[in-house]
């Protein structure tokens, strides 16, 4: 009897393999209607639901922005050209949502494109979005789960696919899943500063500062800077500073008032200089 219910829990994975593998054929061979023929996608294999062609090497260009710490003008300047270009576009909202502040028009903008999705012709953009809004919105996180790994079973080379449902783990607690599924998205682009950025949040949630540190020394040598984003800043000074390295907690940190008004007025900032500096005394 278990022989027979093992041998009927194997054939379903391999249905479902079978199923996802097919699905992701069908949808490559209707994108390749749309999509110029020289591609740069940056390993990032999602295939982009617009039927105008100038919106296919933008949309790659805008993860690469967004995962690569790129000039943030810039990023929400092709945000906005693809908008321009193809207004049902639903990934150019959700991305262009990514460094939004306010958590209120942060969540008015990813279910817009949450909305928007709903009519899209793939599958795989759907449900990216429907993971998307289940993890920002509803705070859903089993849902965005399950999700974000329907799109990874059909796209399991897509770093940002993989990067996603890392975060999906994280957000719902399981640490070990989500630090594996970061180190996965680094296995697929090795340079990718996203991904050695929340392999040192998941061991500095663990307490291991030391470790963290390496891997936060990682995402910075490939390009991960605070410039582009405040809650980056402050988790890099929080390592710093549990790692007692006081002097440099205090450089960064006034470097990083340089940035603005947002970062100057940074609780946590400020408590961290204020801290180090005494430290220092």
């Amino acid at each position: 009897m278990n022989k027979i219910i093992i041998m009927l829990v194997a054939f379903s994975y391999s249905v479902i393999g079978f199923s996802a593998d097919l699905q992701r054929e069908k949808e490559l061979n209707i994108v390749s209607q749309y999509e110029p023929k020289e591609l740069e996608t940056y390993g990032f294999t999602l295939p982009v639901a617009s039927k105008v062609s100038e919106v296919h090497q933008l949309a790659f260009d805008l993860q690469a922005d967004f995962y690569f710490y790129r000039d943030k003008v810039k990023y929400v300047e092709t945000a906005n050209k693809i908008i321009k270009l193809d207004p049902n576009y639903p990934s150019a909202y959700l991305m262009k949502s990514f460094y939004v502040q306010d958590p209120e028009e942060y969540k008015q903008q990813v279910t817009y494109a949450y909305e928007l999705s709903k009519k899209s012709f793939l599958k795989s953009e759907r449900l990216m979005l429907r993971a998307e809004y289940a993890l920002l919105v509803e705070e859903d996180y089993k849902k965005a789960q399950q999700y974000f790994k329907d799109v990874v079973d059909m796209y399991p080379d897509s770093a940002a696919a993989v990067w996603s449902l890392g975060m999906a783990y994280y957000y719902g607690g399981k640490l070990d899943k989500a630090y594996e599924s970061y180190k996965k998205s680094t296995e697929i682009i090795p340079n990718l500063p996203k991904g050695y950025e929340f392999m040192s949040v998941i061991l500095y949630t663990k307490k291991d500062f030391k470790q963290a540190l390496e891997y936060l020394k990682k995402a910075q040598l490939y390009g991960a800077n605070p410039k582009n984003d405040l809650y980056y800043s402050e988790y890099e000074n929080l390592v710093y500073y549990k790692n007692g390295l006081y002097q440099e907690t205090v450089d960064s940190i006034n470097e990083a008032f340089t940035y603005g008004e947002l970062y100057r007025n940074s609780e946590r900032l400020n408590e961290l200089y204020k801290l180090s500096r005494e430290k220092l005394k």
